[in-house]
C-alpha cells in the first residue's frame, strides 16, 4: 500500500510539471554548423558574447574555431574557461562575475554537460538578483535569461536541449538538481567536426549515458507520444553508430547520428525524467568523482534487470528500435526485454565500459541508498517500479 500511494503521488507531479510549456531551442546541425554563431547573435541583438568552456578545449584548439570566426565576424569576446566537471556553484558565480566584468550581453557554450550545465546558470544569473547559490530545484526563475547558444561537444548527456541543469553544492557535499522550463538554450549547434577528436574511452561512456537518457524517459510512466518517438530514435541511432564512433572517431556520419542521438535523448528526459540509474550515478559523482557518464554507464545493466521485470513491454519496444528483435515474431515480451538487456551489456562490453562499479565502497552504501532516494522519490522521478532501502541497497552491492 505504501509503494502504491508513493506511485500515484510520484506520477500525479511528474505529470503536473510536464504540463508546463517547454522551451525547444532552434536545431543547427551539420559538419561547420559552428560558422553559424555569428549569425544567431545578430537575432538575438547580442554585441559581446561570453564564452564558457574548459581549458582542455582551449589545449585541444576546439575553442579556437569559434574564436576564430567571432574574430572574422568582427565580434568581440570575452572567456570563462574555468570550467570544471561536476560545476559549483562558487564555480558558476566566478563566471557570472567575469560576465557583468567584462560586460557581455549573451552566453556561449562550447563543451560537455557540465560546461553547458554552468553556462545555464551563469546566464540565468546575470538577469536576476538573487544570490546564484539560491537556484535549486523546481521553477527557480522569475525571468528568462541573457541569448544563449550551446555548442556541444560531447554526445552524451544531450543538456543543451534540456530544461535541466547539475550544479554540485560544496557547503553540502550534493548535487543539486535544477529544473526550469526557461533553462534550454536559444539555440542549439550540433557540428560533428568538434567530436571526431574525442578518444574512444569518452565517446563510449557518453554514448551509453545518452542510451540511459532514452531508455530512462521510455520505461518511465508518463507515456508521451513524443517522448515515445524521441527515446525509440535515440536507441536506434546509439545501437547502429556507437561502435563505429568508438572503433573510428573519423567516421563523421556516425559523429553526427551520436550527436542526434543524444539531443533527442536529452529531450526525451526532459518531458520523461530519468530514474534511479541517475539518482545512483549522481552519488558516486558525490562521492568518487566518477564522470557522470561512465556512472550512468555502469550503473544501467544492474536496473535493467529489475525493469525486465516491471516493464518488460517496454523493453521489448526498445528491441525492436535497436534492430536485436522484430515485432510480430513468435517471442513474448519478456523473451525480447531479456534479450534488450543482454544487448545493452553486450554493448557496453564491446566499446569497453567497467562492468563493476571498482570504487564502490560497501561502508558507503547505506549513505547512498538515502541520498538516491531524496533525489529520486523527492523529485520525484514517476519510475515504473519503486524501490525499498533493502532492495536498493542488494543492487548496489551486486555491483561491487
Amino acid at each position: 500500500m505504501k509503494h502504491a500511494v508513493k506511485w500515484v503521488w510520484f506520477n500525479a507531479a511528474a505529470r503536473i510539471l510536464t504540463l508546463i510549456p517547454q522551451k525547444i531551442p532552434t536545431l543547427l546541425t551539420g559538419p561547420g554548423s559552428i560558422k553559424l554563431v555569428p549569425s544567431e547573435l545578430k537575432v538575438h541583438h547580442s554585441s559581446k558574447p561570453l564564452i564558457v568552456t574548459d581549458a582542455t578545449l582551449i589545449k585541444a584548439g576546439i575553442v579556437g574555431k569559434l574564436t576564430t570566426i567571432l574574430a572574422e565576424a568582427k565580434i568581440p569576446f570575452a572567456i570563462f574557461d574555468a570550467v570544471l566537471p561536476d560545476p559549483s556553484y562558487e564555480l558558476c558565480a566566478q563566471g557570472l562575475a567575469i560576465l557583468k566584468e567584462k560586460g557581455c550581453d549573451a552566453v556561449i557554450a562550447i563543451g560537455g554537460g557540465s560546461v553547458i550545465d554552468a553556462a545555464k546558470l551563469i546566464r540565468m544569473g546575470a538577469t536576476h538578483k538573487k544570490n546564484i547559490e539560491k537556484f535549486s530545484g523546481i521553477l527557480s526563475f522569475r525571468n528568462g535569461g541573457l541569448p544563449f547558444i550551446c555548442i556541444p561537444t560531447t554526445a552524451g548527456t544531450g543538456s543543451e536541449a534540456t530544461a535541466v541543469a547539475v550544479i554540485t553544492n560544496n557547503k553540502r557535499h550534493r548535487k543539486v538538481i535544477i529544473l526550469d522550463p526557461r533553462l534550454p538554450p536559444d539555440t542549439a549547434i550540433l557540428d560533428p567536426m568538434l567530436t571526431i577528436s574525442l578518444p574512444p574511452a569518452l565517446t563510449a561512456a557518453s554514448g551509453i549515458d545518452s542510451l540511459t537518457n532514452a531508455i530512462e524517459a521510455y520505461t518511465n510512466t508518463l507515456h508521451y507520444s513524443d517522448v515515445d518517438v524521441q527515446a525509440m530514435e535515440a536507441t536506434r541511432l546509439i545501437f547502429s553508430n556507437l561502435p563505429t564512433a568508438c572503433a573510428d572517431g573519423g567516421k563523421v556520419e556516425a559523429r553526427e547520428a551520436m550527436l542526434r542521438a543524444s539531443h533527442l535523448a536529452g529531450r526525451a528526459f526532459t518531458r520523461g525524467f530519468v530514474g534511479y540509474v541517475h539518482a545512483v550515478a549522481h552519488r558516486f559523482g558525490e562521492r568518487y568523482h566518477i564522470p557522470h557518464s561512465l556512472a550512468n554507464a555502469i550503473t544501467l545493466p544492474y536496473f535493467l534487470d529489475l525493469y525486465k521485470i516491471a516493464c518488460p513491454e517496454r523493453l521489448a519496444d526498445l528491441a525492436e528500435a535497436a534492430g536485436i528483435r522484430r515485432r510480430g515474431n513468435s517471442e513474448d515480451a519478456k523473451t525480447r526485454a531479456l534479450a534488450f538487456v543482454e544487448a545493452v551489456r553486450a554493448l557496453n562490453a564491446n566499446v569497453g565500459i567497467p562492468e563493476k562499479a571498482v570504487f564502490l565502497k560497501e561502508e558507503d552504501i547505506a549513505g547512498i541508498v538515502v541520498d538516491a532516494f531524496r533525489e529520486a522519490h523527492g523529485t520525484p522521478y514517476p519510475v515504473p517500479v519503486i524501490l525499498d532501502a533493502a532492495e536498493l541497497t542488494g543492487i548496489l552491492r551486486s555491483m561491487l
